[in-house]
Parts: structure tokens; C-alpha cells; sequence
């Protein structure tokens, strides 16, 4: 692998640049959403963004800027753990290519998810469209926004990191392919039925498993490629399903 290409693809995987990436995403997710629902009492947040809000209200956590105060404290851990690394140096021309890369990723996430959907149950599935409990445009793009941050945030980089975490501690067989396998495997089980959570939507065999396929995708991605990454490829191929 050529050696620009190999640095690319090594300072980009790091959570640093991960965060940092995604911090763009933050900031037009909540400016979208504080202009779309200015004037309303309901505000439509993503489940996964309500969870992690809870959690951190159930530590005493309960205004918004705090909320942005643990994401730099976040940023600033993994600016540290990239500095150890030596993985800080990035060019800003990584930001536009991993977005590109990002695309084609979210191209064949719909793709691959639907043709293995299809060989395991015999019905290729159309998921994610709630088009009809939604009706402005822009709530639904910001939606989209919203999961593909909150949810590879919470199911991706912690929920992930967190099951290597303890296999790494409790000493389990394997090497840690082995251990990011299951780590992605379980992640993806829990991603898939965190949908059917509030009775918003039936459970249903084809949705689970297509949602379960999407999971594994998105979590080798984070593996492989990091949270920004992940965290754009969900977001792109969200928007891409409401736009299409």
C-alpha cells in the first residue's frame, strides 16, 4: 500500500479525528433542529440521543451545554490518546476524503444489508422510512443526521469499545479479531432491536434481521475505519433513503 494512503487510512481510524469530524455533524444537527422546532412544544429527538441524555441526566448532567462540555472532554481524552499514538498530524484534506469515502461506504451499506436480507428470508426489505410520522423534509433530514451520530456513538463507540474492554480484562480465548467479531456481533443484535423500543414500530423478522446486517457493516466499519467514518456512512445512507 503506498505510503500516503497507508497514513490516511491510520490517522483517520483514530477516535481523535473520529470526533472531530463529527463535531461538524453536531453542529448542524442542532442548529437544524433549533431552527425546525423554534416554535413547537415536541421536539423529535433520535432514541439513542435520548438514552445517552438520560444517562448523563441520572449523573447530574441536566443542562445542554453540558452536554457539549462531555463531548470536548471526550475530544480532549482522545486528542491525548492520539498524541501517544502519533496520530494528531492529519491534513485537513482528510476531512473531504473520508466523507467521499464515507459515501461510497453508505452506497453499498443499502446494498449488501438488502442482498443478505434477501438470501436469508427471502424478502428484500425497505426500512428507516418514516416518512409518514414525519412530514417536513428537513425534520426528516435532521433525523437522519441525528441516528447516524447518537446511534454509532452509543452502539459503535462505546457499546463496542466497551465489550473489547471486557473480553480484554476478563482474559477471554481468542485474539482480538476474534474479540471485535463478537464485539460487532453483539453490538449489532442490540442495534437492531433498540428500533422496536416504545412500540413505534412491530417487530418483524425482516426489518430485525436487515437492521442486524446494517449493524454488522457499520460496526466493521468502526472497527476498520473508525467513528467518523461509521458515524458518516450512517448518516449519508440515512439521507440518502429519505432523498431517493
Amino acid at each position: 500500500m503506498p505510503h500516503a494512503l497507508d497514513e490516511y487510512f491510520q490517522k483517520t481510524r483514530s477516535h481523535f479525528f473520529g470526533l472531530l469530524s463529527i463535531f461538524l455533524l453536531l453542529v448542524i444537527y442542532e442548529t437544524s433542529s433549533a431552527k425546525i422546532y423554534a416554535d413547537q412544544q415536541i421536539h423529535i429527538r433520535n432514541s439513542a440521543e435520548v438514552m445517552l441524555q438520560r444517562f448523563l441526566w441520572f449523573m447530574g448532567i441536566r443542562n445542554n451545554l453540558f452536554l457539549w462540555a462531555v463531548y470536548i472532554l471526550a475530544l480532549v481524552w482522545a486528542f491525548w490518546l492520539a498524541k501517544k499514538q502519533n496520530l494528531v498530524d492529519f491534513k485537513f484534506v482528510y476531512f473531504p476524503y473520508s466523507i467521499f469515502e464515507s459515501t461510497l461506504y453508505a452506497l453499498l451499506v443499502g446494498m449488501i444489508a438488502g442482498q443478505l436480507t434477501e438470501r436469508t428470508n427471502g424478502l428484500a426489505m425497505r426500512v428507516l422510512q418514516n416518512k409518514t410520522s414525519i412530514t417536513d423534509v428537513g425534520a426528516n433530514l435532521t433525523s437522519a443526521l441525528g441516528a447516524g451520530i447518537y446511534e454509532e456513538l452509543l452502539f459503535r463507540l462505546i457499546l463496542v469499545s466497551l465489550i473489547l474492554l471486557i473480553f480484554e480484562k476478563l482474559k477471554f480465548g481468542g485474539g482480538r479479531l476474534i474479540h471485535a467479531a463478537f464485539a460487532v456481533i453483539i453490538s449489532a443484535l442490540l442495534f437492531s432491536g433498540f428500533h422496536y423500543l416504545g412500540g413505534r414500530e412491530a417487530m418483524a423478522f425482516d426489518s430485525f434481521i436487515y437492521r442486524f446486517y446494517a449493524g454488522i457493516i457499520l460496526g466493521a466499519l468502526f472497527v476498520v475505519r473508525g467513528i467518523g467514518v461509521a458515524s458518516y456512512t450512517h448518516s449519508i445512507y440515512n439521507l440518502l433513503l429519505i432523498l431517493r
